[in-house]
């Protein structure tokens, strides 16, 4: 199994276009999508990012550090985890709800699947984070999950090639938008 999760990982970035039709194939469920490729790839970021801002805050100063005080690095990381995953979710519902407009029909399981490989080379990239200057690397890789996006709404979901996009520009801006009025929200109730 974990033999055949590396191959589609390299599959993504060597031939995305038909894995992502192999991934259309598929009639992988929500639950097994979630549990075995959503979160797993999810902890990466933030186990890096616990282990960097651990070991790094002791010796870097707090002009170069992660500014984030040792008590509060565990709740870092889980808010990381959290938000990671609900964000891939609620773009995949993002996905279904505006599908319509561009001829696509509003199936969740499709759009997670689309939502979740095509996140893939982030994911892989925030395992980096051990060293803060690395988030270079998860910028690099955002290019390449932006253009997973764009053959997984054609390929998966079925988006005309002239539309798609504008269907992942729309998507991703909506997301930032709750994604904000999220934040924003738990700032003011002391959340964060």
């Amino acid at each position: 199994m974990l033999r055949r999760f590396v191959q589609r990982v390299v599959q993504l970035f060597v031939a995305p276009n038909e894995t992502f039709d192999e991934i259309a194939e598929e009639a992988t469920s929500v639950d097994r999508l979630i549990a075995f490729t959503l979160v797993p790839l999810a902890f990466l970021g933030p186990i890096a990012t616990w282990i960097g801002m651990h070991h790094f805050d002791k010796t870097w100063d707090a002009a170069h550090g992660y500014l984030v005080p040792p008590e509060a690095i565990f709740a870092a990381g889980a808010t990381t985890l959290f938000a990671t995953i609900v964000s891939i979710l609620v773009l995949a519902g993002i996905f279904v709800l505006i599908a319509p407009m561009y001829g696509s029909s509003r199936d969740y399981r499709s759009a997670l699947k689309v939502s979740t490989w095509g996140a893939v080379p982030v994911l892989l990239a925030s395992a980096t984070l051990v060293l803060p200057v690395m988030v270079m690397l998860t910028v690099v890789a955002l290019l390449h999950t932006l253009y997973l996006y764009w053959v997984g709404v054609g390929r998966v979901l079925g988006v005309p090639a002239g539309d798609q996009t504008e269907f992942v520009g729309i998507s991703l801006t909506l997301l930032a938008g709750l994604s904000t009025l999220a934040g924003a929200a738990a700032s003011s109730t002391g959340l964060f």
